[in-house]
């Protein structure tokens, strides 16, 4: 008797959004519960079918979904092409190593929009699954961070290649690093949120804007607590930086194309 009004009053305070599919912050488990208390989340789907729902049913994780799915399609197709037919060839001065640091740019922050777009999707399926996926959108993370590390590292030590190679070198130990804390089973925990910000930022410094951002806004929970439901579903905060993160990808990568032009392109760079 007292599971059946249990389960009325869960009913009773759903809001009649995706057939009941939503629910609130103290209708999911707890292990759902590790990002802000006032949004509303898909509920525990158990099988794939109804974590593949999510990708047409519009909710909160939608837009992360194709934000990052967009952004793969993005990095592992049309900026390669780009690069290489408005670049690359165009540029007589171009030096195969120029293409494979674009090439590892792009594969990283590829991979890093996967993960994130295929850990959204399958999150909700059950603890464990969650857990899996939420290790490997973080070392997609740690990919992109490396990838555009390297790439980064290439134009700056243009001229010197040993420099450049120890920066390389340290830039992969701390990425190696970062892996291997990721995958240790108490990483994924809410409790281990600052510890994760705080990994990225030893990672990749370029990142610091972000990633200081995020810290703020999930590492101590200072969410919008004034503005609670007012995002619920559109404009959250993890929303918004999915497209910051996607906008800083596209950014990064015109940096690196005026480094390629400025040392590659026109007059033969000087050392």
């Amino acid at each position: 008797m007292e599971k059946t009004t249990q389960k009325t009053t869960i009913v009773s305070s759903r809001e009649d959004v995706g057939n009941g599919s939503l629910l609130t912050f103290d209708e999911i488990p707890s292990w759902q519960k590790c990002v802000c208390p006032y949004r509303k989340e898909r509920c525990k789907g158990n099988n794939t079918d109804t974590s593949q729902d999510t990708t047409s049913m519009f909710a909160q994780v939608t837009v992360n979904i194709h934000s990052h799915s967009i952004g793969a399609i993005i990095f592992s197709i049309i900026l390669p092409l780009h690069f290489y037919i408005t670049l690359y060839q165009t540029v007589p001065e171009a030096q195969p190593i120029d293409g494979v640091v674009f090439m590892i740019y792009f594969s990283g922050v590829a991979a890093c929009f996967a993960c994130s777009a295929l850990f959204h999707t399958v999150g909700n399926h059950s603890q464990h699954i969650h857990g899996i996926y939420n290790k490997v959108d973080c070392c997609g993370i740690v990919l992109l961070m490396w990838g555009a590390s390297l790439a980064s590292i290439h134009f700056a030590f243009v001229c010197n290649s040993h420099l450049r190679s120890l920066h390389w070198f340290l830039s992969s130990a701390s990425a190696s690093g970062c892996i291997t804390f990721i995958l240790g089973p108490m990483f994924i925990k809410p409790a281990y949120r600052t510890a994760r910000a705080l990994t990225y930022l030893s990672l990749g410094l370029f990142a610091i804007v972000f990633i200081v951002h995020g810290i703020y806004l999930y590492g101590f929970m200072l969410q919008r607590k004034r503005l609670a439901l007012e995002f619920d579903i559109l404009g959250h905060s993890h929303q918004i930086m999915h497209v910051a993160v996607l906008i800083a990808g596209l950014v990064h990568y015109n940096g690196l194309s005026q480094a390629f032009l400025e040392t590659r392109g026109g007059a033969l760079y000087i050392c």
